[in-house]
């Protein structure tokens, strides 16, 4: 279910590479702990690419000027995005050692244990959901060490009631390294292999009156099969801030605007955004040929949404998880470039930096004053 979720991503953001495990069936084997880990990139890029795009210039519309642009953001993964330390659970797992010993009238107690004794000494660093796909880590049974803390409990239970000698005899019968051989390391999900996030969507932006420039993005929603409803939208305002200077020809476009987008994929991932910024720059256009720098800079919040089906075998009450991922409010800054070549049509591209990310930012469209 989730693979195709993804590939339909892929698909409405240039398919670059087939996932590998499915994003469900990686979540699947997690608690929320580290599948907030794992998926904090993957809400991190979701962030940065969709609140980018939203302008190709620093200055707005004139009155019923507009644009229909079809925007790419690509959002980088940081290095230091590809893996993450996975948290042993602390609850504790008992092991019925009893059922080793044959000898009929010793008494037995269970023994509990954390994940840290089952996996002692295991290396637990392993890829995000953006991490290498052909390096994913394994929490390794402490054989050595599960060996001796079998051992000593049933010597000590079985000491006060036998005797040394025969504790040591029965210990030694009931074979525990051969028990501890028959325990299954734990395999953790990989990741994709896919070193950014990439989106396109279909933007159109209206000029108003008073400097306003009011501007839409998104997809119609639908009811995919398997999946259940996809939705993308969002939209914003712009406002001319320079023409409230009361300087004749003042020399740069300064732009002020604040957006808000939303994309929805069944009941497993809602991404939610909003940007409020400003752009300065100048613009200039000779006949049928235009250019125009702008930098800018914005105040961003992201938050990510979760829900996943937890594997049955884990033995877990609440088979579903949901919770939610808020990324860390930031400034992003930024420059673009825009020109156009053949009338009525433009072209852009946008380099910014988020806390987390870069992202590359490129448009096209059809413009008109």
């Amino acid at each position: 279910m989730i693979k195709k979720v993804l590939l339909l991503v892929l698909a409405l953001t240039l398919a670059v590479g087939v996932f590998g495990q499915t994003l469900e069936e990686n979540l699947g084997s997690m608690l929320s702990e580290n599948a907030t880990l794992y998926l904090q990139p993957v809400g991190d890029a979701f962030g940065a690419a969709m609140n980018s795009g939203w302008y190709h210039r620093s200055r707005v519309h004139k009155m019923l000027g507009f644009d229909l642009s079809a925007k790419m953001m690509v959002a980088v993964v940081p290095e230091e995005g590809e893996f993450f330390d996975f948290q042993l659970n602390e609850n504790l797992m008992t092991f019925p050692l009893g059922d080793l010993i044959t000898n009929p009238g010793l008494t037995i107690s269970d023994i509990e244990l954390s994940f840290d004794d089952i996996y002692y000494g295991t290396d637990t660093r392993t890829p995000t959901f953006f991490g290498p796909a052909d390096s994913a880590g394994t929490l390794a049974i402490g054989d050595d060490h599960l060996i001796d803390l079998f051992e000593s409990h049933l010597y000590d239970e079985l000491e006060p009631q036998v005797g040394a000698v025969v504790a040591n005899q029965l210990v030694a019968a009931a074979n525990i390294p051969d028990y501890v051989a028959g325990m299954e390391d734990l395999p953790l999900p990989p990741g994709i292999g896919l070193p950014a996030l990439p989106l396109v969507m279909p933007q159109f932006a209206l000029g108003l009156p008073m400097g306003i420039e009011l501007t839409v993005r998104g997809f119609p929603e639908q009811e995919i099969p398997d999946i259940g409803l996809f939705s993308m939208y969002g939209g914003g305002v712009r406002v001319n801030v320079d023409q409230f200077i009361p300087i004749p020809l003042f020399p740069v476009d300064i732009t002020a605007g604040a957006f808000y987008s939303q994309m929805k994929i069944g009941d497993i991932l809602e991404s939610s955004n909003t940007s409020v910024g400003l752009q300065v720059g100048k613009s200039i256009s000779l006949l049928f040929f235009g250019v125009g720098i702008y930098a800018d800079a914005a105040y961003e919040m992201s938050s990510l949404s979760i829900g996943y089906d937890v594997d049955p075998e884990l033995g877990i009450e609440n088979d579903r998880i949901q919770f939610d991922m808020e990324t860390d409010p930031g400034l992003r800054v930024g420059a673009g470039l825009h020109l156009t070549i053949i009338p009525l049509t433009y072209f852009n591209l946008h380099v910014s930096q988020t806390p987390n990310n870069q992202v590359l930012t490129a448009g096209f469209g059809i413009t008109l004053r």
